[in-house]
């Protein structure tokens, strides 16, 4: 497991290549790439830069390859909260995750759990207990007081891609050339019926899209929403802020990603991001998902060795909320 938070933290991997570069002191690339006997790879970076204005990175990230989890969080709450806040998100949710599979419960939330399958449970009780301590913590410290994060954690399962996120960090699903979202906004843009009367016209398109409607550890209880589909050999799944989202667009990203590896293109998104003002925290994960031995990107791998890889054919996706 590696959470960062705008600094270097290098912990091995075991089954995994490991290459980590430092390029200041306020940025850090990690690439992984794991294989199996089946000669498919899961290959993985994640990018964390503090933008040329903030004078302190919120946003934390994590990677652990060997589970096949990613997590992207976006604190706010003030140079130390938000920090605070995304750093104990990540760290609650990967060790959670990282720990034997058990039933999921007492979630203190009121999104019934039933429907989904058991990685959607797991993956949902961890953000729940990352609200809690965040929340927690908020209360005792008067230094944090009304800190929060935003939340979106991808987990490769079985043969599933499973996708949970509390506020408005994107997560994008490359596949065929073509890219779709696999998360809700949840700011008062994208939920314009819960904007006061008394408010309406007096904002900006821009300004409503970053007033987040939902945050982790706000609130004593947190709802969040979950997709669910199926994996294919040549997906890739980007998780970012909206450092990133804010100055790149979706067919920018598209591309970027499709003609170049994971780390070069959390690298050129970064400073694409940068060039263009830089004046939030930017942080984006790349996951590729490829095949050296040619199969079709309608072959689904299975799990070798505890490698996130799947066999298999698409079936749909579900989503709930």
């Amino acid at each position: 497991m590696v959470p960062v938070a705008g600094r270097v933290l290098v912990r091995s991997f075991p089954t995994a290549h490991k290459t980590t570069v430092l390029l200041d002191n306020s940025s850090v690339i990690l690439f992984l790439t794991e294989k199996g006997d089946n000669m498919f790879t899961v290959q993985a970076a994640g990018f964390s830069d503090i933008g040329r204005v903030r004078k302190a990175n919120e946003d934390s990230f994590l990677l652990n390859e060997s589970i096949g989890l990613y997590v992207v969080a976006d604190g706010m709450g003030g140079h130390r909260g938000g920090a605070v806040a995304s750093r104990i998100a990540v760290e609650t949710i990967g060790t959670y995750m990282a720990t034997p599979s058990e039933k999921a419960s007492g979630t203190g939330g009121t999104d019934p759990l039933d429907a989904d399958s058991e990685a959607a449970q797991r993956l949902r009780h961890s953000i729940f207990l990352a609200n809690r301590k965040i929340y927690a913590q908020s209360v005792k410290d008067a230094a944090c007081r009304g800190m929060g994060t935003t939340v979106s954690a991808l987990h490769l399962a079985g043969n599933s891609i499973v996708t949970v996120n509390v506020g408005d960090s994107p997560i994008y699903l490359l596949r065929n050339d073509e890219i779709e979202t696999l998360y809700t906004p949840h700011t008062l843009l994208h939920e314009r019926k819960k904007i006061p009367k008394s408010l309406e016209g007096r904002f900006s398109r821009d300004k409503l899209s970053h007033i987040l409607t939902r945050g982790v550890g706000i609130r004593p209880d947190v709802r969040m929403d979950l997709v669910e589909t199926p994996c294919f050999t040549g997906d890739i799944i980007v998780l970012c802020s909206d450092g990133l989202s804010g100055k790149v667009s979706t067919e920018e990203i598209r591309d970027v990603v499709c003609q170049n590896d994971s780390q070069t293109a959390c690298s050129i998104l970064t400073e694409l991001a940068n060039r263009r003002g830089g004046e939030d925290n930017i942080t984006v994960i790349v996951v590729r998902i490829t095949s050296e031995d040619g199969d079709s990107a309608r072959q689904r791998f299975g799990r070798i060795l505890g490698i996130p890889a799947w066999i298999g054919s698409l079936f749909g996706a579900k989503q709930h909320d």
